[in-house]
């Protein structure tokens, strides 16, 4: 062979060389995506560049439309929205190429719901090196996300972002604008028991057209997913719904928009609506293009229509404290309604209306402003005692729907009768033997003389100092405090012949008096007055109830009290005017009871406070006093010097 010659390789080498590369490029680029989540697989609809676009999503083939993924990034944080598999939704950072072309770009996916992914792309990159991704670093806001919307919709619950039933005004933004408020302008989002639709998964928009505006008819949204976002420097709530009865793409898919914790005047909600299936437009419920308020509204029923009368001293205006919210009570002879305030601004309002009776037990029909279902409760009510109604609540009764429409024959209404009144279901459970009953108070209530009379000293506990009664000094006093040598400072509880509806509290009361015995302080005034509303015995502990204007807290407080001895009063105070089950008169580290004192009793001469004592166990008596009015300083007489008078007068016949 000669110098220099070399001979001519195969042409079949250099085929198999470059096959091989190209089937580890291929391998080497599926085993980087092969963590391509398989629940974002589907066609998709977006409206990017402002147009209706699908795409299809492959990732058994790692495609995301007509670009194949070259690397993809898990992040560590995992959405609590679950998939149709039951997994968490992984959001993801993707680095995807045009086929053919050598244009990288890096994509960022969101996963909101089996329904709702967003997604930001960027422009073609030049190197494929998904570490120069900005999502690698921090996931884009939410302005900047396209939302995708699956064409094939499987419904999720919208319960979490709307439920009840609602009267509703929209404003339109565009073309001429304005405002529609009509009363039979309906939104429901209901779900009918034994209904075979998924009545939580979508909701019902009745439109009622206005003077020049609007257009009649009903609009049936099916729920896509929820979830939340941060908005400049404010966080929204976002729904996705679809609409599969309009003829156009683009008129199918909507996104809403809310903000919790709105704190209207009016109880109201307040959503936006998008003109498409584009969530960028939605920034503020002020620039949305449709702007929805929501009132609050009953559902319509023949149950509002009383059946039956409820006592007579119960009509007028109360208040109770639930075991979580206060609720202002309005009753007349038929219905009782509940104010409940759910916090500063939000409230709920409750209906119950008379349907049936049997001695202290009323069967009450129940409405939710703004709910959907209608219940059957039944009331146990005591006879009332001064500003006091005691009463017992059962476990509620769904009404039957039978062809569409409430069950309200006689039959069923006296099985709801024996089944919602019966003594067992009113306690909850067989076993709950510890019950106690609710209490209304009269609001405002009227003075009663109190169970505890007379002149204490009292000693103080709490864990809380905030707890604890202290001077009050009740703005600008009328000429300057004289100085005096005050020897005797204690701390005083009194409840006097002047006012025997009152408990005057006084943490520091100067006891010195003169030469004549009489108190030589000038300002002595009573840190808190504590009007007596109503007190009575159950399961052997005594209540009370106080009213106090002043009270930063609440102006009804209830009280466990109880005689420890022959001139010792034991006294703890609830938080609320609801005294827990376990409060006992000497407790001060029970939750809800946090203060506890101690009378002993300290009787002056000149104070006129008789002392006296009642545990309420009949509070229904009323006292008996006799007034002697011949001569010029009128005195009472109490009913057992009658009987003893009465007594020394039948004597002599009965010893005949």
């Amino acid at each position: 062979m000669a110098s220099g010659f070399l001979p001519p390789k195969p042409i079949f080498s250099s085929i198999i060389v470059t096959y091989i590369v190209l089937s580890f490029a291929i391998q080497e680029s599926r085993s980087a995506c092969s963590d391509f989540p398989k629940y974002y697989e589907g066609t998709w609809y977006h409206r990017e560049t402002g147009m209706d676009t699908q795409i299809q999503v492959d990732p058994a083939k790692s495609l995301w439309g007509d670009r194949e993924c070259i690397a993809i990034h898990l992040h560590p944080f995992r959405t609590t929205v679950l998939t149709n598999e039951g997994e968490a939704g992984i959001n993801t950072t993707m680095l995807i190429k045009t086929r053919g072309v050598g244009c990288y770009m890096c994509l960022d996916v969101i996963y909101r719901s089996a329904n709702i992914l967003q997604y930001k792309k960027t422009d073609c990159l030049t190197k494929g090196d998904i570490n120069k991704c900005p999502g690698m670093k921090h996931l884009p806001s939410h302005d900047q996300l396209t939302t995708m919307f699956r064409r094939k919709i499987t419904p999720t619950d919208c319960i979490s972002s709307i439920e009840g039933r609602f009267q509703f005004s929209y404003e339109v933004s565009t073309g001429g604008g304005g405002i529609c408020n009509s009363s039979e302008s309906i939104l429901e989002a209901c779900q009918t028991p034994s209904s075979p639709a998924y009545d939580n998964k979508d909701f019902r928009m009745y439109y009622s057209p206005c003077k020049d505006l609007g257009y009649k008819r009903m609009i049936r949204y099916k729920c896509l997913g929820t979830w939340v976002a941060n908005v400049n420097t404010s966080v929204y709530t976002y729904v996705a719904v679809a609409n599969d009865v309009e003829g156009s793409l683009q008129e199918i898919y909507k996104c809403l928009i809310t903000q919790k914790d709105q704190h209207s005047d009016d109880n109201t909600i307040r959503w936006g609506m998008s003109r498409y299936g584009d969530c960028r437009q939605l920034t503020n419920l002020a620039g949305s293009p449709y702007q929805i308020v929501l009132k609050r509204v009953a559902p319509e029923s023949d149950f509002i229509t009383p059946q039956c009368r409820l006592p007579r001293n119960l009509t007028g205006l109360w208040f109770t404290q639930g075991k979580q919210f206060a609720s202002d009570v309005w009753i007349n002879e038929t219905h009782i309604k509940y104010t409940t305030k759910k916090d500063q601004y939000d409230y709920e309002v409750t209906w119950f209306t008379c349907q049936a009776m049997q001695d202290t037990r009323y069967l009450m029909s129940k409405i939710v402003v703004g709910r959907c279902e209608i219940n059957y409760v039944c009331y146990d009510i005591v006879p009332r005692h001064h500003s006091i109604v005691r009463y017992r609540v059962g476990r509620p009764v769904r009404l039957n729907i039978r062809n569409g429409k409430y069950d309200v024959s006689t039959k069923n209404m006296e099985r709801i009768f024996r089944e919602a009144c019966s003594w067992e279901w009113i306690t909850f459970s067989r076993n709950n033997v510890g019950w106690k009953y609710e209490i209304l108070i009269q609001n405002p209530p009227a003075p009663i003389i109190c169970p505890i009379g007379g002149r204490f000293y009292f000693t103080q506990h709490s864990n809380d100092f905030y707890q604890l009664y202290d001077t009050r000094i009740r703005g600008v006093t009328e000429r300057p405090r004289v100085r005096i040598n005050c020897k005797n400072d204690v701390s005083e509880v009194k409840s006097c012949v002047a006012d025997p509806s009152r408990i005057e509290v006084d943490s520091s009361y100067c006891e010195t008096v003169d030469y004549r015995g009489r108190p030589i302080g000038e300002y002595e005034e009573p840190d808190h007055y504590l009007t007596c509303a109503g007190y009575w015995l159950e399961d052997m502990k005594s209540y009370l109830i106080t009213y106090d204007e002043e009270d930063p807290i609440s102006r009804f407080r209830c009280w466990v009290y109880e005689r420890i001895s022959w001139t010792q009063i034991a006294m703890s105070r609830a938080e609320t005017a609801r005294c827990p089950r376990d409060m006992m008169s000497t407790s001060y580290e029970t939750n809800g009871a946090r203060f506890f004192m101690e009378l002993s009793e300290q009787e002056r001469l000149f104070d006129e406070c008789p002392p006296r004592f009642d545990a309420g166990m009949d509070p229904t008596i009323k006292p008996l006093t006799l007034y002697r009015l011949d001569e010029a300083h009128a005195g009472a007489i109490t009913p057992n010097i009658v009987l003893l008078s009465a007594l020394l007068i039948l004597l002599p016949f009965l010893m005949r």
